[in-house]
């Protein structure tokens, strides 16, 4: 009779999509972790370029510890589903994740490890990511560490974290790649949602589980989240879903699909609705957008023009709008579920 080897402690699951460029780096440093109970799940969703032959060649080489899976018939079914899968050939009690173009620190996973298991009632922990600009040697901007704004080393109860969230529109979000969840409370959340195929999949995740499960924040940057044009952000630019600054339709759909979800749930934080109603409201019509996209491109050159081509009754009822707006966001709304 076989005997079955004993399931690791961590499950790394890092999917790939025609990732050639940068996905041997990517696996090397997870080898390289100086926590040596993990085993490493590579997701091919579909690729068409020699990713796929990298992927299985580790999986030979390292048989034991990384394992090469795909969808039925070599398809391309997103970032949700393809963690789920790899979530599901994996066998660890605790499950960590990390992106083909991105790389974490040797002590990267021993230090989580060794942080969550200090909190037994956290669903999640996860620290701080670097912005890595700096692989590229003609890079024009210096890395940066992402913001954290909420408390470290301690258990943050649901829903704080997600209203935190949402008060800073995403400003201190964690990256994919910098946090470690309990294979339970995944599960219990049912994973990703699969119809959020890339763009605002990662943010509907963290979102259903900071409403499900307490999370610890550490303050260590541990994992680089590599900033490229073939990212699905910069693409997302390009097809006009996805913009850094102004409002753009992943994010709506987003908003639109976090509502319902906490209606369904029972949410009854008035604090988490005022804040989703706030990030909401410069959707809600063109007069709303126009103000908020004025507020957060380029002011003073929109001033300067509104002065020069609007008439005074007009700039000053503009002026009220946006003053009022300001004073709303300032004193809070009060919403209801």
């Amino acid at each position: 009779m076989l005997e079955t080897a004993p399931a690791p402690t961590v499950t790394v699951v890092m999917i790939f999509l025609n990732a050639q460029a940068y996905i041997e780096e990517a696996i090397e440093s997870v080898l390289a972790q100086t926590c040596r109970d993990f085993e490493l799940v590579l997701v091919d969703d579909g690729s068409t370029d020699a990713s796929t032959e990298i992927a299985k060649r580790y999986a030979t080489e390292h048989p034991g510890r990384v394992l090469y899976t795909e969808h039925d018939q070599h398809r391309n079914r997103g970032m949700s589903a393809s963690r789920n899968l790899g979530v599901s050939v994996g066998r660890g009690k605790l499950i960590s994740f990390l992106d083909s173009d991105d790389i974490w620190l040797p002590n990267r996973l021993e230090r989580f490890v060794a942080e969550i298991e200090k909190y037994p009632e956290a669903g999640m922990l996860y620290g701080p990511t670097l912005y890595w600009y700096s692989w590229s040697r003609s890079a024009t901007q210096k890395d940066y560490p992402g913001r954290l704004e909420l408390p470290t080393h301690m258990l943050l109860p649901p829903p704080l974290p997600l209203r935190r969230w949402l008060e800073t529109g995403g400003g201190c979000l964690p990256g994919i790649c910098s946090l470690i969840v309990r294979r339970e409370a995944y599960l219990g959340i049912g994973g990703f949602e699969p119809s959020f195929r890339g763009l605002y999949e990662d943010q509907v995740f963290l979102s259903k589980f900071s409403l499900a499960h307490p999370i610890v924040v550490i303050p260590d940057v541990l994992d680089w989240y590599r900033q490229h044009p073939a990212s699905s952000c910069h693409r997302g630019i390009e097809t006009g879903d996805y913009h850094p600054v102004k409002l753009h339709r992943a994010r709506q759909r987003y908003l639109v699909w976090l509502q319902g979800y906490c209606r369904d749930v029972g949410v009854t934080d008035r604090g988490l609705w005022k804040a989703l109603d706030q990030e909401q409201w410069p959707y809600r019509n063109r007069l709303n957008g126009f103000i908020f996209n004025t507020r957060q491109a380029a002011p003073e050159r929109v001033r300067t023009l509104l002065r020069r081509y609007l008439p005074p009754p007009a700039r000053q009822r503009l002026r009220r709008l946006v003053e009022g707006y300001w004073r709303w966001r300032a004193r809070g709304k009060s919403a209801s579920p």
